[in-house]
């Protein structure tokens, strides 16, 4: 049971998730951009704004929200996802026997962890062999670890990796930093559990930092270079990370930090001001990474009529909240997955807006407001339902924006805002809702998690080890039978074959999108600000919301 918990909070809590090295999406920068440097650039340190400090430290694959944002810079994995290729990391090359069973990685030679020991196969093996049992068996971070059945050295540079079953996504899993990037054996006990306190103030990594210290009341966080990094040498040579809950727009203007990254720390409009601000520059991430919806919880009556469902979808101007509320920082989703993302071709489209449309629909259904109170009822069942969302503030002005528009419609939305972990029991474990506001679980869990996800179960007892830990998402596709949506998504834990899984996704995209019980509202792409007196550029991660110290480049 403990381990279902663990599963379904990080389900969650993800949602809240490269040259020489990996990692890093570093480009070399223009000599002639880096002419006279300042005073001082011995020191070549910068300081980042960050909501909250890192309560659990640096452990892979534990509660670690804040950590997440930053652990490609400690970590690294063996290959890395960039502009949709897979790419060497610590390995160097690889191949999967014919029947999809086995896969061989070839490492490199010059590595070491930050702590002076090895980077080998046998590391890499004691990595994998251990995280097995803290990763679980849910689909969160994908299935390879419920598919290997095996690791084997087959020299000091060489590792394989044996499945269970055919996996046509074990390169993706495998890229992830979280929490696959690979720490060395001072990360564990020796019973193969993590050294959790240990992993408070270490980051036993092969990336190109590496925790230093943190002050005693955990607001400043110090990280310098990884003196035995293999790759290229990144141009900070140390960076503090700042806790500042609520005054980050006065600190950059103040000059207290000099980097900010992402909407999950600054809300569209400080990033607006701030980035028109002398001294000040703002970037934005040209990639749809993640999704924000609407969930409908269709077991709950009258959510399980379809033109109910279809109405309110049609009734929401989508263009008008990334306009209006997100100020065109996000793009209007008309899928529930963007189709950048790998495997994400859907041949139907969410229904436009269309609140005429949507009015006509519930009246031909029998929806009137027969009593003049502007709710419409039916056989004495009234339109009238409670949206529960995090009070992180993410949501606030989308839902009162999302009230309006029933309103407008005839139907009563309640509001509660509740706590993210009385979110997280409500929503995740007990699935008791009748609307939630949230959003997808970002790029590259995203689309391969969500659409896992989909499977129309959560009991994690099925003799087939397949089930969903997002309650929400589990009931995306409720046009199809249980059965017929159990068969669809099941057959991604039988095959590597990309025809096949790129059949799968479509014929999921499709239902979800036609079945409007996860409406998807906007994508999200991410943006940055940094003192343009310090910070000459920054180039995104190809996780466009993790924080790449290794890709800012200094005046």
């Amino acid at each position: 049971c403990m381990k279902k918990i663990l599963s379904l909070l990080l389900a969650g809590v993800m949602s809240a998730m490269l040259l020489a090295g990996c990692g890093t999406t570093a480009n070399d920068p223009d000599p002639a951009s880096s002419s006279t440097p300042p005073a001082g650039e011995e020191e070549r340190s910068i300081t980042i704004a960050q909501s909250a400090n890192f309560s659990m430290g640096f452990a892979p694959g534990v509660q670690s929200y804040e950590a997440t944002y930053y652990m490609n810079n400690f970590y690294e994995s063996l290959v890395e996802y960039r502009d949709g290729e897979y790419l060497p990391c610590l390995a160097t090359d690889w191949a999967a026997s014919d029947d999809g069973l086995t896969y061989t990685f070839h490492l490199r030679d010059d590595v070491q962890f930050n702590d002076g020991t090895a980077f080998n196969a046998e590391a890499v093996k004691l990595y994998f062999d251990n995280m097995k049992s803290v990763i679980g068996t849910s689909a969160n971070y994908g299935q390879l670890d419920m598919l290997t059945t095996e690791i084997t050295v087959d020299d000091e540079y060489t590792v394989s990796f044996h499945l269970s079953r055919p996996y046509y996504n074990v390169l993706n899993d495998l890229s992830m930093a979280m929490p696959r990037g690979i720490l060395s054996a001072a990360a564990f006990n020796e019973d193969g559990s993590l050294n959790t306190e240990y992993l408070m103030t270490h980051t036993p990594g092969t990336g190109p930092y590496m925790f230093e210290s943190v002050n005693e009341t955990a607001t400043e966080y110090t990280f310098v270079k990884n003196p035995n990094y293999w790759g290229e040498e990144p141009d900070v040579n140390r960076f503090t990370v700042k806790v500042i809950p609520e005054s980050k727009v006065a600190a950059m203007r103040a000059g207290e930090v000099d980097f900010i990254m992402g909407s999950d720390t600054l809300d569209a409009n400080s990033y607006l001001e701030l980035s028109q601000v002398e001294g000040i520059t703002g970037v934005i991430s040209d990639f749809d990474f993640v999704t924000e919806f609407i969930a409908l919880n269709d077991e709950v009556a009258p959510l399980d009529d379809l033109n109910v469902r279809t109405a309110i979808q049609m009734a929401i101007d989508k263009e008008s909240i990334a306009q209006n509320i997100y100020s065109g920082l996000r793009t209007k989703a008309d899928s529930v997955m963007p189709a950048a993302m790998p495997y994400c071709v859907a041949t139907v489209s969410t229904p436009d807006y269309d609140m005429d449309g949507a009015i006509a629909l519930l009246e031909g259904s029998g929806w009137v407001d027969s009593n003049g109170d502007g709710i419409r009822e039916k056989d004495g069942t009234a339109l009238s339902f409670t949206i529960t969302s995090p009070s992180t503030g993410v949501y606030d002005n989308m839902v009162l924006f999302f009230q309006s528009s029933m309103a407008e419609l005839g139907i009563e939305i309640k509001t509660n805002p509740i706590d993210l972990m009385a979110f997280m029991q409500q929503v995740f474990m007990e699935d008791n809702y009748e609307m939630t506001a949230y959003m997808s679980y970002w790029f590259p869990y995203d689309p391969y998690t969500f659409v896992a996800n989909m499977y129309p179960s959560t009991d994690y007892t099925d003799p087939s080890g397949i089930y969903s830990t997002d309650p929400q998402v589990a009931k995306a596709l409720a046009i199809m039978s249980d059965e017929d949506a159990k068969k669809l998504i099941g057959g991604l834990y039988n095959t590597d074959d990309p025809v096949v899984v790129q059949e799968i996704y479509t014929a999921a995209l499709d239902s979800a999108n036609e079945s409007s019980v996860v409406i998807p509202l906007n994508y999200r792409n991410e943006y940055a600000v940094f003192n343009n007196e310090v910070i000459e550029s920054y180039t995104f991660n190809s996780i466009p919301n993790h924080v790449d110290v290794a890709a800012i480049h200094l005046k």
